[in-house]
């Protein structure tokens, strides 16, 4: 079977929407760094967007645009002139990003400065750089905010200990709260617990302070996100090894899935909706008849396996796509690297709300349609 070289502008906006928000892809001279310890070192000047996954990933040198990482560790201690979008099991960042930091990890450390917005989700969080210029959102088991705040905090968790100059306004929902010595709020202070936050000497709230007390739902709250947070990695993991078990184990099919896909994208999409709204309702009137209950369950178990499937193989479709259009390759490359390319950019898109989870639902769609026009057409040659 021949690979289409071209590519719609249809396809390449309908894949990487979302991740325009968060971490534009639009240069080709973006860097893509993966392996088990994928590096780029101290005195080197990347002046482009940087991706790296892999099992330990170091940032160390200059970085003139966005960096986008996933990996099991993630150290970034060399400079980021724009934003930062990183997942791991833990994630630390020791030098100064002038964008936003989103992160998510089972510990989380950032002792740089971050002169725009921070958004983090995790089970230990401790921020204690010179200054976040921004708003900050968080969620997370123990939270720990040394850093000067200029805007606004929101979080949500278990223990939250606030240490520092706040310009904003202050939300807080979690089991304990405490502001430290150094904690000097200019703006009002609300926040819910199941009992009234501690003031250590020195605290100051310069504007109104709202309690809302939280009879036993503090306790509940802090396991909610601890939970989040464990299931957040768990499914990188997850991601993770269906897609290399897919794309590795049945690489034949995998590149078939990925030329028929990019051939006919629009189409491919329209196939997998009709399969997607089809089969469900089809097996489920069966069901309403006795002579067809067993095609009704046959139809029901096919449509949840051919699903688990098609989220498997998305990435796998994703990272082959996004590799052939930045890279320019002759064909279509399934391996190692395109797989965590893929899986890196499937897990990010998913915690972009709204259009990263369209996109996330249209990779799915265009994956499934592939799959269905080949195993129908090789259904046709059978008979």
């Amino acid at each position: 079977m021949g690979y289409n070289g071209g590519m719609t502008n249809s396809v390449r906006v309908g894949l990487l929407g979302g991740l325009l928000l968060a971490a534009p892809l639009l240069a080709s001279a973006a860097d893509f760094k993966t392996g088990d310890q994928p590096s780029f070192p101290s005195g080197e000047t990347i002046a482009d967007d940087l991706y790296m996954a892999g099992g330990s990933v170091t940032s160390s040198g200059t970085v003139t645009g966005d960096v986008v990482f996933a990996g099991g560790s993630i150290m970034i201690n060399g400079p980021v002139s724009a934003d930062v979008l990183a997942a791991g099991g833990s994630v630390t960042i020791l030098s100064e990003i002038a964008g936003d930091v989103r992160a998510a990890g089972g510990q989380i450390v950032i002792s740089g400065a971050v002169l725009g917005d921070v958004i983090l989700g995790g089970g230990q969080i401790n921020v204690s750089g010179p200054r976040i210029g921004g708003d900050v959102l968080m969620a997370g088991g123990t939270i720990r905010i040394d850093s000067p705040v200029a805007g606004d905090i929101k979080i949500g968790g278990g223990d939250v200990y606030l240490n520092s100059a706040v310009t904003g306004s202050v939300r807080i929902e979690a089991d304990n709260v405490t502001l430290g010595p150094k904690a000097h709020l200019m703006g009002d202070f609300t926040y819910g617990s199941g009992k009234a936050a501690a003031l250590e000497s020195g605290a100051v709230v310069a504007g109104e302070t709202t309690f809302n007390e939280r009879k036993g739902s503090g306790a509940k709250k802090a396991a909610v996100v601890a939970f989040f947070s464990l299931w957040m990695l768990a499914k990188l993991l997850m991601t993770l090894v269906g897609a290399f078990a897919i794309g590795l184990l049945l690489h034949r099919f995998s590149r078939e899935v990925v030329a028929t896909a990019a051939t006919q994208p629009l189409m491919e999409i329209g196939r997998g909706a009709v399969v997607m709204i089809v089969l469900p309702v089809a097996s489920v009137i069966l069901l309403a008849t006795i002579i067809g209950i067993p095609f009704g369950m046959l139809g029901l178990l096919s449509f949840i396996a051919l699903m688990i499937f098609t989220s498997m193989l998305a990435p796998v479709v994703m990272g082959s796509i996004v590799h052939k259009w930045v890279k320019k390759p002759a064909g279509y490359v399934v391996d190692w690297k395109t797989i965590l390319l893929g899986v890196a950019i499937y897990f990010l898109l998913g915690l972009i709300p709204f259009i990263g989870w369209i996109v996330v639902f249209g990779a799915m769609l265009l994956t499934l349609g592939a799959v269905v026009n080949i195993k129908w057409s090789a259904l046709k040659e059978w008979r």
